[in-house]
């Protein structure tokens, strides 16, 4: 049963860690799958078979789990609804953070391990302003590591439109 042990997800069933890692989801260590807080709540959306326990071995519904998430991360509910969709569209997303982005996604069917990340992902709200400076930067750094920039804009109704940039050199 997944356990959420000093903010990380573990998993340590041997039939479900292969079956999840087979999905794309998590990073093994030993005999032990960790789990995203992204990755996490989109298996106990998708998934009602899939309890989550806290450390005092409670079982954590969606809205603990909700809240919890956004307190180790206050980012975490902009963020989120563009994990799911990229999931939902068939995607393998895992987190960015040494990419400086949000996320970085692999072609449909690919993974970590048999593929490498073609985009990276950065999750803005519609009314967020940020300088051309950063997004020069966070380009650059994107073709700096063969992948392509993309930001995706979640307004307020939940919509989410993904912007690719581009730099270009005449």
């Amino acid at each position: 049963m997944p356990q959420i042990t000093k903010g990380k997800i573990h998993i340590h069933n041997e039939e479900l860690v292969k079956e999840l890692e087979e999905k794309g989801y998590g990073e093994k260590q030993d005999n032990t799958l960790l789990l995203s807080q992204e990755e996490t709540l989109y298996l106990k959306e998708k998934r009602r078979e899939f309890p989550v326990e806290n450390e005092e071995g409670e079982d954590q519904d969606l809205k603990k789990l909700r809240a919890q998430f956004t307190k180790q991360d206050p980012d975490f509910p902009k963020k989120y609804p563009v994990y799911k969709d990229l999931r939902d569209r068939g995607f393998c997303v895992r987190t960015g953070f040494k990419f400086g982005s949000d996320y970085r996604v692999y072609k449909r069917g690919e993974k970590p391990g048999t593929g490498h990340a073609i985009w990276l992902v950065q999750s803005i709200q519609e009314h967020q302003t940020f300088k051309i400076p950063e997004v020069s930067r966070a380009i650059r750094l994107a073709q700096n590591v063969r992948k392509k920039m993309i930001y995706a804009v979640v307004d307020k109704e939940g919509d989410i439109t993904y912007y690719k940039l581009d730099r270009i050199t005449p």
